[in-house]
């Protein structure tokens, strides 16, 4: 069972039950869309669909190519999922050998498309270190404009080193590539952490200007439980390891009680 409040899918996890994934947990969904200049994800546009249905924050990505002119792939992108004002979209950027130039040259594009996209990045550290460690100013300036979205599968608490004269902090931390989450046949899903609040990462994954529904408390289910003990029996009752009733005396139940 998912304990992540977001996850990414592609086409590998099928067409999940969005409605069983949303009461794991999960508030907010990244999707691939397109990879390089002609690959569209057949799955992405049903279950973007499904998932915003059933409550979940919703946005998309772009599998950038090393081989492919970078702008052309993000033009690509932007005529298959034709984003709204202010929609955040994201470029995964981890195929070698993609330089930092096509990288520029994909978020300059999608900047370009005049709707104040929220652009972000996904990259995997060693990349973030080796190639953005020493970025010149015009590369820092544009891509300080961006967010971060780092994976790295460790133990550790954080994602590690960034790059902070890009990105003071990451947004957002893809920490497993095997997570399982009820609702999902895949058993190799991506789980995420957010570098804030479940509300505040619903608003961060919402178009911009657009006030998102607050997370909605979990599911509380009542369970009645009957108990049959003498009076001069000591009841200590606990559910889930946490102490919840001491009684030293019972009592029979009274016209008007409510069990």
């Amino acid at each position: 069972m998912s304990t992540a409040s977001c996850i990414d899918i592609s086409h590998w996890q099928g067409f999940p039950n969005f409605e069983t994934v949303r009461t794991q947990g999960v508030v907010a969904c990244i999707m691939k869309a397109t990879e390089g200049t002609t690959y569209v994800d057949p799955n992405r546009a049903t279950n973007f669909v499904n998932a915003t249905n059933a409550g979940i924050a919703c946005c998309c990505y772009m599998w950038l190519k090393p081989s492919q002119d970078a702008a052309a792939q993000a033009n690509f992108f932007l005529q298959t999922v034709q984003p709204v004002d202010g929609e955040r979209v994201v470029i995964d950027w981890e195929e070698t050998p993609l330089s930092v130039k096509q990288l520029c040259d994909a978020v300059t594009a999608l900047n370009d498309y005049g709707k104040n996209l929220q652009v972000t990045i996904y990259c995997s550290q060693s990349p973030l270190m080796s190639e953005l460690g020493n970025a010149p100013d015009d590369v820092v300036a544009l891509l300080s404009e961006t967010d971060l979205w780092v994976a790295r599968y460790t133990s550790a608490s954080d994602p590690g080193q960034i790059p902070t004269q890009i990105w003071p902090t990451w947004s957002l931390w893809q920490y497993s590539e095997s997570g399982v989450v009820d609702g999902i046949s895949d058993s190799n899903v991506d789980l995420n952490e957010f570098n804030g609040s479940d509300d505040e990462l619903v608003a961060w994954m919402s178009p911009a200007g657009v006030q998102p529904q607050p997370v909605p408390p979990p599911v509380v289910e009542q369970v009645t439980v009957d108990i049959t003990a003498p009076s001069s029996v000591h009841v200590v009752v606990y559910v889930n390891d946490m102490l919840v009733q001491t009684r030293h005396r019972f009592r029979p139940p009274r016209k008007g009680d409510v069990s």
